[in-house]
């Protein structure tokens, strides 16, 4: 049962990670919402039930924690500004690295933020899970010629929000 789990669980962990930061956009939740997925993952194997699709079932799992945790209230009131958390110092990077960092997540952050959330999942799927297109388009429930078009405008549209942030593309 252990093996299972940790075969499982290092072939699928980055995309149930992926999965959950593309929707809370905020890396430590998304390390977070992973654990609780793959814990979840754990009990199941613990209590004897058969999980046949993993990799769909944990990023069902990892997606509906997600919404959970953006709908509470700490995702959206938090329990101190960010201006507290940015004071705190760092001794083995330059300030002047952190906040040019900071500044650059941040716009990245938004500006994937302002992509429709069909956008996001199609983009997520093809190329942070490296779905073929016929995988996308049996999981959404479409033709491949629509997934193709789907991508496209997904990546035009991705083109535009990031180029007033200074990344060219030809």
């Amino acid at each position: 049962m252990q093996d299972k789990f940790l075969q499982i669980y290092s072939l699928y962990r980055n995309e149930v990670w992926l999965a959950a930061y593309t929707r809370c956009l905020n890396v430590e939740v998304a390390n977070d919402l992973t654990q609780e997925a793959f814990l979840r993952y754990w009990r199941e194997l613990t209590l004897g039930n058969i999980v046949t699709f993993e990799r769909s079932w944990l990023s069902k799992v990892v997606r509906n924690l997600a919404e959970d945790y953006c709908k509470s209230a700490f995702y959206k009131f938090g329990t101190m500004p960010p201006e507290i958390f940015e004071k705190i110092d760092s001794h083995t990077i330059l300030p002047e690295i952190v906040f040019e960092q900071a500044e650059l997540f941040f716009k990245v952050n938004r500006t994937l933020g302002e992509l429709k959330l069909k956008d996001r999942q199609i983009l997520e799927m093809r190329y942070t899970q490296d779905c073929r297109i016929v995988e996308i388009a049996k999981q959404l429930g479409l033709k491949s010629a629509a997934v193709k078009m789907r991508l496209y405008r997904a990546r035009t549209r991705l083109a535009q929000f990031l180029k007033p942030l200074g990344f060219g593309f030809n």
